[in-house]
């Protein structure tokens, strides 16, 4: 084999011989293989551009992915995405479904009984559960008023009898055709105030021609003529009803009036337009009057006036008084009872009829002519109705339907007068 068939073994110079063909730059001086390392770096970057020259956007020299980052993405620190913005909490209105309105409204009751409830109490009670209460006499004017009295058409004093002094306050009360001293007595009240919703607000009664009220009150003279009052408790299927008689001012505002069946109610204030009035006090003052004021509970299907309590029965009519809304009154309850067989002609109704024997008590329905009170009431088995006519002094007949059958005697049951197609009651 020839001796060059092996080369010989390379030498430390022959090895960089070698390097230098496999890498030219190598054999460069320093400075010279930088500048090619340069060159081949650009050459690289010529072939990334024409390999990305379709791309619409360079992923390599796009920075924007690096914006969102802490420190523009130079950073070893851990990336989180930024909170979400804090967001008030949206507070829906709460709905609460609107009060049914009460159609049990009633004008007074007692404040014993149960909360929301309107029934009428089953026991006796002192009437100051229901109010505050006083009582008023009919009586002179003192001479230093006439001057007033004349200007008002007054004809004579309201003065206080008994209890609180309820309708005195910032107004004194006077009458008109009341027709002399003594000859008018009233008692009034003014509601306790329940605050349940129960009661009718002055509005309201300044809309109705009628209120429910839970309490009466009648006028009775025992055996030695002393007026007495007794208070009942009204039932819904009874004598609850009660007619309002709305005051007014009058032209010039100097006095409100409220006219009542025949007289008239006069409250001027104390000082007025004509003059100053000091409240009225009744000679007869008696505060004792009030303090043992009791209701009493009616049994069913009997009458509503009490026949059971001793006292002569007398003529009253009552009412709510309501006031104009600028006058700073609420509205009261008012009984007055004027004298038997008086100026006015009134009768007392007979506890029994000899004439129709078996006729029984029943209670009240029909108003008396002009409101206030209601008209005494018997019944037979048959259902024919009796009804006293306290203007005329005679039983008024009516059959089981409510149809009128004219008017008798109640002692002798002689017809007076002839049926009235026209005339019906309830039943």
């Amino acid at each position: 084999m020839p001796s060059d068939a092996f080369p010989a073994k390379a030498g430390p110079t022959d090895i960089k011989s070698l390097s230098a063909r496999q890498h030219p730059e190598t054999a460069l001086p320093l400075t010279t293989r930088r500048t090619a390392c340069i060159l081949r770096r650009l050459k690289l970057a010529d072939i990334s551009k024409v390999m990305l020259k379709d791309d619409k956007k360079d992923p390599f020299g796009d920075n924007s992915i690096f914006k969102g980052l802490p420190n523009g993405g130079a950073s070893w620190t851990p990336w989180n995405p930024p909170p979400e913005p804090v967001r008030e909490p949206t507070l829906m209105p709460e709905r609460w479904p609107e009060p049914k309105a009460r159609t049990d409204k009633v004008f007074a009751k007692s404040c014993t009984g149960e909360w929301c409830s309107t029934d009428a109490g089953t026991t006796v009670e002192p009437a100051s559960n229901f109010g505050a209460i006083m009582m008023a006499g009919a009586m002179l004017l003192p001479s230093a008023s006439d001057a007033i009295a004349a200007a008002l058409g007054a004809d004579m004093g309201l003065g206080r009898m008994a209890g609180g002094g309820i309708m005195q306050r910032s107004h004194t009360w006077l009458l008109r055709g009341a027709g002399g001293p003594a000859s008018l007595f009233i008692v009034g009240m003014l509601p306790a105030k329940m605050g349940d919703g129960t009661l009718y607000t002055d509005d309201e009664l300044r809309n109705l021609t009628q209120a429910t009220t839970r309490v009466r009150f009648q006028l009775r003279r025992d055996t030695e003529g002393e007026l007495q009052i007794y208070g009942i408790h009204s039932k819904a299927s009874g004598d609850d009803s009660v007619r309002t008689v709305q005051a007014r001012w009058n032209a010039d505002k100097s006095a409100m009036e409220a006219h009542l069946n025949g007289i008239t109610i006069l409250m001027t204030p104390r000082r007025g337009r004509h003059g100053t009035l000091e409240p009225l006090v009744y000679p007869e003052n008696s505060d004792a009057r009030l303090g043992t004021l009791l209701v009493h509970p009616i049994p069913d299907d009997t009458d509503s006036q009490l026949e059971g309590l001793p006292g002569e029965d007398i003529t009253a009519e009552d009412c709510i008084l309501v006031f104009p809304a600028d006058s700073g009154l609420r509205s009261m309850y008012v009984v007055y009872a004027r004298p038997f067989n008086g100026d006015h002609g009134y009768h007392q109704p007979p506890k029994e009829l000899a004439a129709f024997p078996d006729a029984k008590v029943a209670p009240r329905k029909t108003s008396v002519k002009g409101g206030g009170g209601l008209r005494k009431r018997w019944k037979t088995q048959a259902g024919e109705i009796f009804e006293w006519d306290s203007q005329h002094g005679a039983i008024e007949k009516y059959n089981k339907r409510g149809k009128h059958l004219g008017e008798f005697d109640a002692e002798t049951g002689t017809q007076t007068k002839s049926a009235d197609s026209t005339r019906e009651v309830e039943p």
